[in-house]
């Protein structure tokens, strides 16, 4: 094989993978199969345009084939920054948000995983796992009200907890809570207008109680099923309360954890 055609694969792999590397260390608001049926057609078009280009017009410039060579990757890294997605999670954008969550890391407070999680924002939520002892779920609670058709669009009261290590930390001020280790259970008491109810969920087995709630939904894992939601009808009040699971890896989350472990 001639020296012209390896350095025309050279430049069809380099023009792939640099894209594809890219896509896998961060993460993209198109989905995984979004970017396969979109992103990953523009980027083996562009790479092959870009290794024909060298291998039809190499022998015909009349400057440095270096240069040359140079020219089409700035124009093919050009083209790919240009279709790449954007938005928060455009490389550039994330390497910012690291940098101002690294300054601002001995100021992390425990109840920013609530907001944190309601934003995506990985990288705070991979500095909270970092600095805190967090647990691997926490759970958001939300009252609304239904009307006549059955539906439920108007939310009353909003908050979120966790648990860890025999303490309950949340973002709500006004808040009555019973954690029973020994029954597994954590109960939390409110009042809604004239109405006064009490919650029960279990506690670490979050759907221990499922067949006292109204409805209940759940995900399939390799351990078997999980409850992640239960809803409790009292009156025309519904109470919702739907566990998340926050911490989400991918490329750049686990090289930002490794940093910090190196300089916090």
């Amino acid at each position: 094989m001639n020296k012209k055609r390896v350095t025309t694969i050279l430049i069809f792999l380099f023009c792939v993978t640099i894209p594809i590397l890219t896509l896998s260390l961060f993460p993209t608001p198109c989905g995984y199969e979004l970017c396969l049926l979109v992103y990953y057609p523009i980027i083996f078009s562009v790479g092959g345009l870009s290794a024909w280009t060298y291998y039809k017009f190499s022998d015909k410039i009349k400057f440095n084939k270096t240069i040359f060579i140079l020219i089409i990757l700035v124009l093919d890294l050009t083209i790919m920054g240009y279709f790449y997605p954007k938005g928060e999670y455009f490389p550039t954008n994330q390497l910012s948000i690291a940098k101002q969550i690294s300054s601002n890391y001995d100021n992390l407070q425990l109840v920013d995983i609530f907001k944190a999680t309601e934003e995506r924002n990985f990288l705070m939520i991979t500095a909270l796992y970092h600095k805190f002892n967090l647990p691997t779920e926490t759970y958001s609670v939300r009252y609304c009200f239904i009307d006549t058709n059955g539906s439920c669009d108007t939310i009353h009261k909003e908050f979120n907890y966790f648990i860890s290590d025999k303490m309950v930390v949340t973002n709500n001020s006004d808040f009555h809570y019973d954690l029973d280790h020994k029954e597994g259970s954590f109960t939390f008491k409110d009042t809604v207008g004239n109405q006064d109810f009490i919650f029960k969920v279990g506690y670490p087995d979050f759907g221990k109680y499922r067949k006292d709630f109204t409805n209940s939904s759940s995900d399939l894992t390799d351990k078997g099923e999980r409850i992640t939601g239960l809803v409790k009808d009292i009156g025309t009040l519904r109470v919702i309360v739907d566990e998340t699971q926050p911490k989400f890896e991918y490329g750049f989350t686990r090289l930002f954890e490794k940093y910090l472990s190196l300089t916090k």
